[in-house]
This record gives structure tokens, C-alpha cells and sequence, in this order.
């Protein structure tokens, strides 16, 4: 298997069906991932708040991509992902999200996996899928799985 592709590791990464009434719990909770996997420490997380006061990383789709701020950058330890999903959805500014994408990483990091996803949500066969996935499991293997497809291994 490449080194590119995603473990089963990678399922400490993704939180299903999680419930929230802000946006700002749905970040805290993809940040909280990012400190419990060792890619940041704690106070990354109030710069990915911060960021998101300062400028919306919604995407459209029904994903956000909150990241820190760059005086943060200091808090992360390596660059990497975090998936939060939310079945029934967030308000913010007029959009639900359903998928927030934490992302612990300094300019110069490349994030494969981020590539991978988006690349993804821009399929919209495979989107719907993506958003709605049933099991940790099924999001690897969709990235993992797209690797494969764009003959990116």
C-alpha cells in the first residue's frame, strides 16, 4: 500500500454524528481532534475561532474548512486533518453545514488528503456520499479510494 493512502489510524481524525447548536462548538470539536491526534496544541483552537470571526472558511457544499491564525502557526506540531460531521446541520450565515474539515498546518504544508477531499466534493456523484458517509471507515476509504482514481499513488 502507498504511503499516501490513509490508515485505519486516520479514524481518530473523524467524529461522526455530532450534534452542536453553533458553528463555534462544530470548530472547537474539529480542533479538539487536531490536539487529540498531536498535531496542535491547545491554543490553536481559539485561533481557528478567531480566524472564523475574522473570515468565513465556508466553502459552500455545506463545508467549512477552519484553520488557526498565523499567530497560532507556533501551535502546530504537523500538518494534518480533522473531519467533523453534522447529520442534521449548523446555521451559519444563511448555510447549514454539514462537514467541517479542521486543518492544522503552516503555509508551506502540503495536505494531501485535503486535495483528495476536495477533489471529491467537486464530484457531484460522490459529494452526497462523502457528506453522508455511515462509518469513519467509509470516509478513508473514499479518499483513499480517489488516490487510486487520479493516479495520484
Amino acid at each position: 500500500m502507498a504511503s499516501k493512502l490513509l490508515s485505519n489510524e486516520f479514524q481518530k481524525h473523524i467524529c461522526l454524528d455530532y450534534e452542536c447548536t453553533t458553528i463555534e462548538e462544530a470548530i472547537h470539536k474539529a480542533g479538539d481532534l487536531l490536539v487529540q491526534v498531536g498535531c496542535v496544541k491547545p491554543p490553536y483552537i481559539n485561533g481557528m475561532i478567531r480566524r472564523e470571526q475574522e473570515t468565513s472558511t465556508d466553502i459552500g457544499l455545506g463545508v467549512m474548512i477552519p484553520h488557526g491564525t498565523e499567530d497560532t502557526l507556533n501551535f502546530v506540531l504537523k500538518p494534518e486533518i480533522s473531519i467533523v460531521q453534522i447529520p442534521h446541520g449548523v446555521s451559519y450565515h444563511g448555510n447549514t453545514i454539514h462537514l467541517v474539515i479542521g486543518i492544522s498546518s503552516r503555509e508551506e504544508d502540503p495536505l494531501q488528503e485535503l486535495m483528495q477531499i476536495t477533489d471529491i466534493l467537486l464530484k457531484p456523484e460522490k459529494c452526497h456520499q462523502f457528506l453522508n458517509a455511515s462509518s469513519k471507515q467509509k470516509f478513508i476509504d473514499m479518499i483513499n479510494q480517489n488516490y487510486v482514481e487520479e493516479g495520484e499513488l
